[in-house]
């Protein structure tokens, strides 16, 4: 369900029946689209007629493709289990686009598509005719889009007006102090920011220093979600209120029992328990790390290491 299903102001009909009204988003301005390099493969395809270049607007296919991303999709290729594919329609706010770009599934007979954000959960049926081709390659953004997270920048618009609450003029942008968190831990290029903040989204980085304990170095690619919750297993950045950062994955104790422990992360140097034993948190999750590349390849990334005791038996000959 869409997080903004119920936001809106109730209304009531003249048979006594109250619906909410969804705030009204007017469309977007049309992007101003800057000139990005494509590699001479890729020129190639294009000169044959094999395949064609378009931008990605939202955040639906994130971590894997993020907005303002190019993809390079070819229009000769069969779709394929899962396969990211470019399907028709119009956008209602976004107005007149090529397509929208989907997760190929197919399972005996049974072909849908999904979302690579988990955030777009929905599931779609579609039909082969509707497939206008198939992403071969994605190409990072060079530079972020003034336009980006429109829809949602305007729904806490709407949300704020309607509580008569003041309208933030950094709508949109993470806050400077947070940016200078994320920075300690991570090297975020320049084409990742917008006259010099960073806007709402995942964003692409590295991090300062090799980190061994997750097999993490300088040299990989990181695509890193600001997402203040995080669960069990995921790859996290902690910080704590005096401004110490740690990196490595959430674990907690005792999860297989009926009485769960502290939660904590495993670094270089030690455990830190990031919870008190009354349950309140000692450290806030401020981001984390959705996908590794390391070389121009996709890397798992690192799970829990489970500790589990065996007792020697004996056994009869």
């Amino acid at each position: 369900m869409n997080d903004w299903e119920y936001v809106g102001i109730p209304e009531r009909d003249p048979d006594g029946t109250v619906r909410i009204r969804r705030p009204h988003i007017p469309p977007a301005p049309v992007r101003i689209e800057r000139p990005v390099p494509i590699p001479w493969s890729v020129e190639r395809q294009l000169a044959r007629g094999r395949a064609y270049v378009a931008g990605v607007i939202g955040d639906s296919m994130q971590p894997t493709i993020l907005d303002n991303d190019t993809i390079v999709v070819s229009t000769i290729r069969a779709p394929r289990h899962r396969d990211i594919v470019v399907v028709k329609g119009p956008h209602p706010v976004c107005g007149a686009i090529k397509g929208y770009v989907w997760r190929y599934y197919v399972d005996g007979d049974r072909i849908w598509l999904g979302k690579d954000n988990p955030r777009y959960s929905e599931p779609k049926s579609v039909a082969r005719e509707e497939i206008l081709g198939i992403i071969t390659r994605v190409l990072p953004r060079t530079y972020r889009n003034e336009q980006e997270n429109y829809v949602r920048i305007q729904q806490d618009r709407a949300l704020l007006e309607s509580l008569s609450a003041p309208v933030p003029p950094d709508l949109g942008f993470y806050r400077p102090r947070f940016l200078c968190e994320l920075r300690t831990i991570f090297s975020i290029p320049d084409p990742e920011l917008l006259d010099g903040r960073l806007p709402w989204g995942a964003f692409r980085a590295r991090v300062l220093t090799n980190q061994e304990h997750v097999g993490i170095t300088t040299k990989d690619t990181l695509t890193v979600d600001p997402a203040m919750e995080s669960k069990v297993g995921r790859l996290v950045v902690e910080c704590a209120d005096d401004g110490a950062i740690i990196l490595g994955i959430l674990q907690r104790d005792g999860l297989g029992s009926g009485r769960p422990g502290k939660f904590f992360i495993e670094t270089a140097e030690r455990r830190v328990d990031i919870t008190r034993k009354d349950g309140y948190p000692l450290y806030r999750t401020i981001a984390v790390i959705a996908r590794i590349e390391r070389h121009g390849v996709v890397v798992p990334p690192p799970q829990p290491a489970i500790v589990v005791s065996v007792r020697a038996e004996r056994r009869r000959a």
